[in-house]
């Protein structure tokens, strides 16, 4: 059986977050964390260029480039 050579594959197609949303997301992870709340999903939004947090019961977190958080 023939194998297919292994591709690393780009996760997030050469975008990367800010410093302020590193920042944002350490500080927001910390405080979700620190409530027992679980983290789901993380995620940088190719469209708007904001990371989205997904947590516990349907708690949202938009983290703009500019590091201002939204929690929806």
């Amino acid at each position: 059986m023939d194998r297919l050579p292994y591709r690393k594959k780009s996760i997030n197609k050469g975008m990367h977050p800010t410093f302020e949303q590193l920042k944002e997301l350490y500080r927001v992870s910390v405080e979700l964390t620190g409530m027992y709340v679980s983290i789901h999903l993380v995620r940088l939004d190719e469209r708007t260029n904001n990371l989205i947090v997904l947590a516990g019961e349907g708690i949202e977190a938009y983290i703009h480039p500019d590091g201002e958080v939204t929690i929806v």
